[in-house]
C-alpha cells in the first residue's frame, strides 16, 4: 500500500470544517468593519452637512429677510423726525403707525439698535409717520402728540411710552386724557401740548410724512429700510444688525 495515496475520508472532513469555520469568522469580520465603514461615512457626511448649514447661515444672513430695493432722496428725510449723527454712514428709516401692534413688537429690537448703532455714531435713525387712519383711529393723534412732546424737547420719550403702552390707549375712544397723564410723567407743560394740539401746528407734518411714505409705496407698517434696502414687516434684531452691519461694511470700502 502506497502511503502517499492513502485517502482518510474523516480527515477530510475535519479539513473542510476548519477552513469553513475561517471562512465564517473572516466573514463575520469583514461583515463588522463594513457597518464600522458606513457609522463612520454617516457621521463625516451628518458633520459635513452641518458644518454646509451654518457657513450658508453666514453667509446669507441679511438674504434671509424679503429685502427690495428702495431709492431715498435723503432731503426728504427732514419730513420724519431724525436722531444720531447727521452724516453717519448708514441712515435706517422706519415707516410707522403709533397704533399698529406689529409696529409695538419691532419697538424693542430698534430701541436695541438705537442703543447700539445710534448713539454710537455709527446710523442715523429717522422715523416717519404713516398712520393708517382707515383702521387705527387713534393713530394720527398718537402722532401729533408726540410731535407736540418734541415741541418741549420730549419726542424720543413720548415716542417710546406710547409703543410701551399701546395697550392702554389704542382703543380708546378719547384717549387724549391718556396722552397728558404721559406727558405730565414726562414733565411737560400739559397747556402747552394742548395748544399743540388745538392749532394743528403738527398735523400737516404727519400728513406729509403720510404722503411721502405713500408715494414711496408705503402702505404696510412698519417698514424699514437700511440705506437703499427695504423690509416690509419687522424683523429679528440679529437680523437687522446683520443688514446693518453688512451696509457699514459696504461703506467702508
Amino acid at each position: 500500500m502506497n502511503p502517499h495515496k492513502h485517502h482518510d475520508p474523516d480527515h477530510k472532513r475535519e479539513h473542510v470544517h476548519i477552513h469553513a469555520q475561517h471562512y465564517e469568522k473572516d466573514k463575520g469580520a469583514s461583515r463588522q468593519w463594513l457597518f464600522i465603514g458606513v457609522a463612520l461615512l454617516v457621521v463625516a457626511l451628518v458633520y459635513s452637512g452641518v458644518l454646509l448649514v451654518r457657513a450658508k447661515a453666514r453667509s446669507s444672513a441679511v438674504t434671509a429677510l424679503e429685502v427690495s430695493p428702495l431709492q431715498f432722496d435723503a432731503s426728504h428725510d427732514d419730513l420724519g423726525i431724525a436722531s444720531g449723527e447727521a452724516n453717519a454712514p448708514v441712515v435706517v428709516r422706519e415707516f410707522a403707525d403709533f397704533q399698529c401692534p406689529a409696529c409695538g413688537g419691532f419697538e424693542p429690537v430698534l430701541e436695541q439698535m438705537r442703543k447700539d448703532y445710534v448713539d454710537t455714531g455709527k446710523v442715523r435713525f429717522v422715523f416717519f409717520d404713516l398712520p393708517l387712519e382707515d383702521i387705527h383711529k387713534n393713530a394720527m393723534i398718537a402722532a401729533q402728540v408726540a410731535r407736540c412732546a418734541g415741541t418741549q424737547q420730549h419726542y424720543w420719550q413720548m415716542h417710546d411710552l406710547l409703543y410701551a403702552k399701546q395697550a392702554e390707549w389704542g382703543e380708546s375712544k378719547d384717549p387724549m386724557d391718556t396722552f397728558l397723564t404721559y406727558g405730565t410723567g414726562l414733565g411737560l407743560d400739559n397747556g402747552r401740548m394742548m395748544g399743540c394740539i388745538r392749532t394743528g401746528a403738527m398735523h400737516q407734518d404727519v400728513v406729509r410724512s403720510q404722503a411721502y411714505g405713500e408715494a414711496m409705496g408705503m402702505h404696510s407698517t412698519p417698514t424699514f429700510a437700511v440705506n437703499d434696502q427695504a423690509v416690509v414687516g419687522g424683523a429679528s434684531y440679529a437680523d437687522l444688525k446683520a443688514l446693518i452691519d453688512s451696509q457699514l461694511a459696504a461703506a467702508k470700502h
